[in-house]
């Protein structure tokens, strides 16, 4: 009888105790991506192999921190993208909504650094002798190049130590 009261006593035991360590077990941060095409990369460093690309606006679910780079977890795929590319701000505003309400999450990050349109409109306006290097950059800011020609321009110049991890 006693033997019988102890194992009923411990199955009660874990009946109860399952579902709070489901819960905890569930309980999995969710991170919102900022980036329009954000990479999940194989390795914590720019241009190593690309896992899976995840949309501005889709969630993560966060696995691992080693700054700056967070370890995720995106439909099946588990990945090292850099933290710059998320955020745990449910009000952030996407480039999607930003055509409504003029500000971009790029721009709210800069912001928070200081640096705002209202600060750079400034800076423009006092320093005109740059207005050629402004619109000079502004253009390079457009340009897109595929990252497979960015790995080979890097090791052809013998730039970075591909390899070698990212830094932290």
């Amino acid at each position: 009888m006693k033997k019988r009261t102890a194992v009923f006593k411990a199955g009660t035991l874990v009946l109860v105790a399952l579902p709070v360590l489901c819960a905890v077990a569930w309980a999995v941060e969710e991170l919102i991506v900022v980036e329009r095409d954000a990479a999940i990369r194989k390795d914590k460093r720019n241009y190593s192999p690309r896992l899976a690309t995840v949309a501005e606006g889709e969630k993560v679910a966060l696995v691992e921190k080693d700054e700056p780079w967070i370890r995720v977890q995106y439909k099946g795929v588990e990945g090292w993208m850099n933290e710059s590319c998320v955020t745990d701000n449910p009000d952030v505003v996407l480039s999607g909504q930003a055509v409504k309400s003029g500000v971009r999450a790029t721009e709210q990050s800069a912001a928070k650094r200081g640096f705002t349109p209202e600060v750079e409109k400034e800076y423009r306006k006092d320093h005109p002798g740059l207005d050629g290097a402004f619109k000079l950059l502004d253009e390079i800011q457009k340009k897109k190049f595929p990252e497979e020609s960015v790995v080979k321009f890097l090791e052809v110049g013998k730039l970075a130590g591909l390899g070698e991890g990212g830094a932290k």
